[in-house]
């Protein structure tokens, strides 16, 4: 009689091995969404442990390895060995955040059930990936207004140091000049700079002044055009038009003369630029000259 309960028993298990083999395990693996942290708040390159937590809720004990991802790259391996009627168990790894996006998942890979410390049979869940964990990593605020403030310290300390360095030399050049000369450099420079602004007032006074002559010939030309005339009023008002048309021109391009002339006399950048330029080709030209001799 116990031998044919042995058979029975041992066919039994076999089945449900079997069955295990064949059929995903429905209540055995993950639980749902059930990724977390060792610490709520975190930062880029903290160090902290990724969490999952598997059960068993058949009969027989279960085995495998659990992998951690992000975004599906692996970032560590943790083995488990989980006993039959309900176990529950965490497990984790560590994992050194980086800033940006990021997917955390987990997987069960090389599962396997026994019984009782017995015959391991390769099984497949049901549950063997966990849910996602999506969250985005950020620098660490204090980190972060720390490498600004340093980075506009370096800015100013090189501004310092170049201002420093181009005052030196300017001091040194000064230095270097005799005084006489740079009297007469500085007399020479106050004379071009009241020139400047002397012509610059009177261009500008004279491209208004032409202004004014331009709006006068033109309501000159629409009152001859309006008023009622007379034969004589009208011979007349015929040689004044030609007399305004040939007058117009010549004061549109005069007002634009004066106009490009008063933006080069008070433009100063301009006007010294231009400056340096024709002196510049004009000592090239005399170095020249003296290399050909």
């Amino acid at each position: 009689m116990k031998k044919y309960i042995f058979i029975i028993l041992f066919a039994f298990g076999s089945f449900s091995v079997a069955y295990a083999s064949d059929t995903p395990v429905e209540n055995a693996g993950f639980i749902k969404a059930n990724i977390w942290y060792s610490s709520e708040t975190f930062y880029a390159g903290d160090t902290v442990r990724v969490y999952t937590a598997i059960f068993n809720g058949t009969s027989s004990d279960l085995s495998g390895s659990v992998e951690f991802l992000d975004n599906s790259v692996l970032i560590g391996r943790t083995e488990f060995n989980l006993l039959g009627s309900g176990q529950v168990i965490d497990v984790s790894v560590p994992w050194v955040s980086t800033e940006g996006k990021h997917v955390i998942t987990a997987r069960i890979v090389g599962a396997n059930i026994s019984q009782h410390g017995g015959l391991k049979t390769a099984i497949t869940l049901a549950d063997a990936q966990a849910g996602e964990s999506d969250l985005v990593v950020q620098t660490d605020p204090a980190i972060a207004a720390a490498a600004a403030q340093a980075s506009i310290a370096g800015v100013a300390q090189v501004g310092s140091q170049a201002a420093a360095t181009v005052g030196g030399a300017l001091q040194t050049v000064d230095n270097a000049i005799p005084a006489p000369i740079k009297q007469g450099t500085v007399s020479g420079v106050n004379a071009i700079e009241n020139l400047r602004t002397m012509l610059g007032s009177q261009l500008q006074a004279a491209k208004e002044s032409k202004g004014k002559e331009i709006d006068t010939l033109n309501a000159q030309s629409m009152g001859s055009s309006t008023l009622p005339k007379t034969a004589v009023a009208k011979s007349t008002d015929i040689v004044s038009t030609i007399s305004h048309a040939a007058e117009k021109p010549f004061a549109y391009v005069m007002f634009a003369i004066l106009a490009v002339l008063q933006y080069f006399f008070q433009l100063w950048i301009i006007f010294y630029a231009v400056i340096l330029y024709v002196l510049y080709r004009i000592t090239k030209w005399v170095v020249q000259k003296v290399r050909n001799r």
